[in-house]
């Protein structure tokens, strides 16, 4: 597997993961769903240092810097 690829793979599922936890918050939020916290354990280090690069409540940033990122990567590399 090349660098390439297993980076758009990575950014990919990242991408999928963020884009699954915004659709999951329109219907529960309760921290016992076993989906829920599987959603928050792998996207809370991501949502971490993006509150801390982007304005507060601007977290569509984040999916659209996942994207940039993805496409850069598939273009450059």
């Amino acid at each position: 597997m090349t660098l390439k690829l297993f980076l758009n793979y990575t950014l990919s599922f990242i991408m999928w993961l963020v884009i699954g936890r915004a659709i999951l918050s329109f219907f529960t939020k309760d921290p016992k769903n076993p989906i829920y916290g599987l959603f928050m354990r792998t996207t809370e280090p991501l949502y971490t240092l993006a509150r801390r690069i982007f304005p507060k409540g601007t977290t569509i940033f984040i999916i659209i810097f996942i994207v940039i990122l993805r496409l850069l990567v598939v273009k450059y590399f």
